[in-house]
């Protein structure tokens, strides 16, 4: 009884003087304990300041155990009340939240009319709180960045978001990877991104498949999507099983298009005949890409010569991701070769494959020499006339193209929200 009385004592009295003593008085209120994590972010916002971010990340180290809930979801939005329209990014990526609290958070939003970005990675939000959340941000005009990766929107909850793109002509960034979209969510959001030139960067990774199923069945949507919009340009196909033929159908569309400039087709189960496509599109002169992806596929050392034939006259790549494709040194030296003739790849992923011959390791060696510190992800030494590797971390270098984690500002956001590569003008 004290502490109820106690909440609505402080809620009459400092409703307007501080934003961490209101909090505490609807918990009180309310009979809800205290989140120490949602405590510790009103402690550092100020009311009076123009725009306000709502970050509390449940990954975070300090709110691992802190994670915010549906409940307390509901409580920060009444802390909020009447602020709205400061309200500029939310980023409660990792934490706890389902439907319950999505509807709270979608009520908010229905006010907060500036919110240029929302980032919900990893909650655990399903088709009926994807709805509410693509009513609440139907026609927004701030909204660029929409984050659900890592929930469990489905199908339904895809189409939903999908018409976001129709009346939010701000969007620029949406990744629904990872959320159990099947068939109908795919080819929905391929057609309406074909007809968009809006949207610049789109994760529509690792989608959901029945037993019978592969990803050649949506490839020909995804190849006109990308032969139609002249608007994106960074892409990720993670984990769609495209395989071959599905690969040689989006390559052949992809000559049409001169603005994709990262693609992602990482775990696709591309081999050779795959290879042999991509090479063709990027021997093209109007080749534009600056960043593929092609790790954790079954290229084998076909495909690794094939691609190093195309490395050697591409003039755009600037990041290359090959790793873990089953290469030995016979595919690896013809990688170290074409290396010697192309002057514009700035970073070079090869780790995870049979560098087991001397040949391979003594190219990369004397490249090693040629190239920039960090140009590739691991290191050769000659120890008594023998030659031996070491996985290097360029996790400092500032070229990467990804990180593990999120990137919050605009001007460097990439697929998923991790970095994007940065090419130093002459």
């Amino acid at each position: 009884i004290n502490a109820e009385y106690m909440g609505i004592f402080i809620l009459q009295k400092m409703e307007h003087e501080d934003l961490a003593l209101k909090y505490k008085g609807i918990c009180g209120a309310k009979k809800i304990e205290l989140l120490p994590s949602v405590q510790r972010f009103f402690k550092d916002v100020k009311k009076d300041k123009e725009k306000i971010d709502i970050i509390i990340r449940g990954n975070d180290k300090y709110n691992f155990h802190e994670r915010v809930t549906d409940d307390h979801m509901e409580l920060m939005a009444e802390t909020f009340k009447g602020m709205e329209k400061q309200i500029n990014i939310i980023d409660l990526r990792y934490n706890l939240l389902t439907d319950k609290g999505v509807k709270s958070l979608a009520e908010f939003l229905k006010l907060a009319k500036n919110t240029s970005s929302i980032n919900l990675l990893g909650n655990s939000i399903t088709a009926k709180g994807a709805e509410e959340l693509a009513i609440a941000l139907k026609g927004s005009e701030k909204l660029w960045y929409l984050n659900l990766n890592g929930n469990s929107i489905g199908t339904d909850g895809c189409i939903a978001i999908t018409e976001l793109i129709f009346y939010n002509p701000q969007l620029k960034h949406l990744d629904i990877g990872n959320n159990d979209i099947k068939y109908d969510g795919i080819i929905a959001l391929a057609n309406v991104v074909g007809s968009n030139y809006t949207i610049e960067v789109l994760n529509m990774e690792n989608p959901s498949f029945l037993f019978f199923m592969v990803g050649q069945e949506w490839a020909t949507h995804i190849a006109k999507m990308l032969a139609n919009n002249i608007g994106l340009h960074k892409l990720s196909l993670r984990k769609h099983k495209l395989r071959c033929d599905g690969i040689y159908t989006i390559m052949e569309h992809l000559l049409e298009n001169n603005k994709l400039t990262v693609l992602d087709l990482s775990a696709n189960e591309i081999s050779v005949e795959g290879c042999v496509a991509i090479g063709k599109y990027l021997r093209q002169e109007g080749c534009v890409l600056e960043g593929l992806h092609l790790a954790n596929n079954k290229t084998g050392d076909l495909g690794a010569k094939t691609m190093a034939q195309a490395l050697a006259v591409n003039k755009s790549l600037a990041y290359f991701d090959f790793t873990h494709n089953n290469v030995h040194d016979d595919g690896l030296s013809r990688l170290a070769e074409s290396l010697k003739i192309n002057e514009t790849l700035k970073m070079l992923k090869l780790f995870g494959h049979n560098f087991f011959g001397q040949e391979a390791l003594g190219l990369f060696l004397e490249l090693q020499d040629k190239k920039p510190k960090g140009w590739v992800d691991f290191q050769v030494y000659k120890v008594d006339e023998h030659f031996d590797m070491a996985y290097v971390d360029n996790g400092i270098n500032p070229c990467l193209l990804y990180t593990s984690d999120a990137a919050d500002e605009r001007s460097s956001v990439d697929i998923g929200g991790r970095p994007i590569i940065k090419k130093k003008k002459k």
